[in-house]
C-alpha cells in the first residue's frame, strides 16, 4: 500500500503539489493535494473526450517507452503512467460522473 501512496505522491509532485493542502498549479486554483491521505482534489470541470483521449494516447505511449527499460526508476515511471491512465479512465466513466453529480447536487441542497 505504501508503494501506491508513494506513486500518487510522485504523480502529484509532478503536477506541482507540495505539502499537505498545497495548491496545485497557480495560486487561484481550487485544486489541492493532501499528502496524508494521498488524495488529489481537482478544480471541478469537465475534461472533453478529445482531451482525455489525447492524454490517454500520450500516457500509454510513455508507459510503453519506459516499459522497455528494466531499471527500478523506469518501472516506477511505468506505474506512474498506469496510475494516470487509470485515473483518466475512471474520470470518464459515466457511473463515476453520475455519482459525482449526485454528490454535488446533495451538497448544494444541504
Amino acid at each position: 500500500m505504501s508503494n501506491r501512496a508513494e506513486l500518487i505522491n510522485q504523480l502529484a509532485a509532478s503536477m506541482g503539489a507540495g505539502k499537505v493542502g498545497t495548491n496545485v498549479g497557480n495560486g487561484t486554483s481550487k485544486s489541492r493535494y493532501n499528502a496524508k491521505t494521498g488524495t488529489l482534489y481537482c478544480k471541478e470541470h469537465d475534461v472533453s473526450q478529445n482531451v482525455a483521449n489525447q492524454a490517454m494516447t500520450y500516457f500509454m505511449g510513455m508507459k510503453e517507452k519506459y516499459s522497455r527499460n528494466t531499471s527500478l526508476q523506469a518501472q516506477q515511471m511505468v506505474q506512474i503512467y498506469q496510475c494516470a491512465i487509470d485515473a483518466i479512465r475512471m474520470s470518464q466513466d459515466p457511473n463515476v460522473k453520475a455519482a459525482l453529480k449526485a454528490v454535488k447536487a446533495k451538497k448544494s441542497v444541504g
